[in-house]
């Protein structure tokens, strides 16, 4: 029903949704002992789990069209084992001939500010996004053009439903200008 890729799609949001129910923000006092100076100490590949609140412009309907896509995301990452540090994110992106069924090649820029104070910028030059079971599924490939980790590979995956009633809304002028959903990142040194 779905081919090969999707069934793909449909394995990989299965488990990034198991894993991000059983998140949890750092327990109080949690820290990172890297201080602010970037770079992370050459420990391995930093990896975030985070909900993800996401709005368009213009909202998604049925037509296709170029939409702003702007997303606001709270991790909790780590570095190595047992060693967490909370981050916020902030991505801008662009999505040409989209659409309620779903987004077409995005692309953008993500700022991710740790809780020691130190930032990566990561630019996002091209993704794939498919919608599976209802649920928008966006992969993001890019790298870390500034800050802490500058250099390194970025990977972004993310699954987001609309936060208003779907259907309906995308037949509506307004369109859907919202979703939320879960967001994995994993930075490669």
């Amino acid at each position: 029903m779905f081919g090969k890729r999707g069934i793909g799609v449909a394995s990989v949001s299965l488990a990034l949704i198991a894993s991000c129910l059983g998140w949890a923000a750092p327990a109080a006092g949690a820290h990172d002992d890297h201080g602010a100076h970037g770079g992370h100490g050459g420990h391995g590949p930093v990896t975030c789990q985070g909900r993800e609140s996401t709005m368009y412009s213009p909202g998604l309907t049925l037509t296709p069209q170029s939409v702003g896509i702007r997303a606001a995301t709270a991790y909790t990452c780590s570095d190595r084992p047992g060693h967490t540090i909370a981050a916020t994110g902030s991505a801008n992106g662009r999505s040409p001939e989209s659409t309620c069924l779903g987004l077409h090649a995005p692309a953008g820029h993500e700022v991710l500010r740790y809780g020691d104070g130190s930032v990566s910028e990561i630019s996002y030059p091209v993704g794939n996004a498919e919608r599976v079971l209802g649920v928008n599924t966006v992969m993001l490939k890019g790298v870390v053009v500034a800050g802490r980790d500058k250099g390194a590979e970025a990977e972004r995956f993310v699954e987001v439903a609309p936060a208003q009633g779907l259907p309906l809304a995308c037949l509506t002028p307004e369109g859907v200008r919202r979703s939320t959903g879960v967001t994995q990142l994993r930075i490669i040194p």
